[in-house]
């Protein structure tokens, strides 16, 4: 796998007449799983959008490596970069095997999309639905599934184009327990391969059990960046999150179930 680093450097962006994201810089290295955490409508989702040239409309830099995104084509944006948004959606009447497929677009003719496999193509597709335990839905309709296999499968997609960056928003979303587990292993394999991967998470638990580094965003600002254990402090999670330890209880370690809301 190639290795790529992933910079944003004061990025400002509205959406609207909202400002979503205020000065956000991040460098998401190489061999490192990276989490961004905050409050819904944190700028979150727009952050990852921008990071996968998805979002133009704000300013400040993106660059893989030495290369600005936009300065890159789109096809090379799509071999550099694998992006599950939020909420995937399929339109057409594909079997789960045909969007895994999907992920080798960047590497097919124009044109031919759902032409014949390569060799090499095969390869990435097979190995991707094995690795997110799909290879039963493979012949099975996208509409069919629930909304955890599908997102297994969107994953397996996005884990087929064998990009150096990935890029997830949300990859736990219907998925039971067991599988929830299996996706976050399954993403930190990638980043110890050497891979870039960075995820917007909401559960802190498997946020401080899987991520390398965090970036916690408030008011669409970086209150915290740094390790699990730097940017989950009490004081961090009262100020974003308005939640805070049992009275009389010594922090020992994030465990939300016993945690507290802020009363006004």
């Amino acid at each position: 796998m190639a290795v790529a680093k992933l910079t944003a450097s004061a990025i400002q962006c509205h959406l609207g007449t909202q400002l979503a994201l205020n000065n956000i810089s991040l460098t998401a290295e190489p061999g490192q799983l990276t989490g961004i955490i905050g409050t819904n409508g944190a700028g979150k989702s727009t952050l990852l959008s921008v990071l996968a040239g998805v979002q133009s409309n704000f300013r400040g830099h993106v660059s893989i490596g030495n290369k600005q995104l936009e300065q890159m084509t789109s096809n090379e944006r799509a071999r550099h970069i694998a992006y599950l948004p939020q909420n995937p959606q399929v339109h057409w009447d594909l079997t789960a095997q045909q969007v895994t497929e999907l992920g080798r677009v960047p590497y097919r003719r124009r044109f031919n999309w759902l032409g014949p496999l390569t060799a090499a193509d095969q390869q990435a597709v097979t190995a991707a639905m094995a690795a997110t335990q799909c290879e039963d839905l493979a012949p099975r309709p996208i509409q069919s599934l629930s909304n955890g296999e599908r997102m297994r499968v969107h994953l397996a997609r996005v884990l087929a184009v064998k990009a150096p960056i990935i890029l997830v928003d949300e990859p736990t979303t219907g998925l039971d327990p067991y599988q929830q587990i299996h996706c976050l292993e399954v993403l930190r394999d990638e980043a110890r391969r050497g891979g870039t991967v960075v995820m917007v998470l909401h559960d802190l638990d498997l946020a401080a059990r899987f991520c390398d580094q965090l970036l916690l965003l408030h008011n669409n600002q970086v209150l915290s960046h740094g390790s699990p254990a730097e940017v989950l402090t009490p004081a961090h999670l009262l100020t974003a999150y308005r939640i805070k330890p049992p009275a009389g209880l010594a922090f020992n370690g994030l465990n939300l179930a016993n945690w507290e809301r802020q009363t006004d």
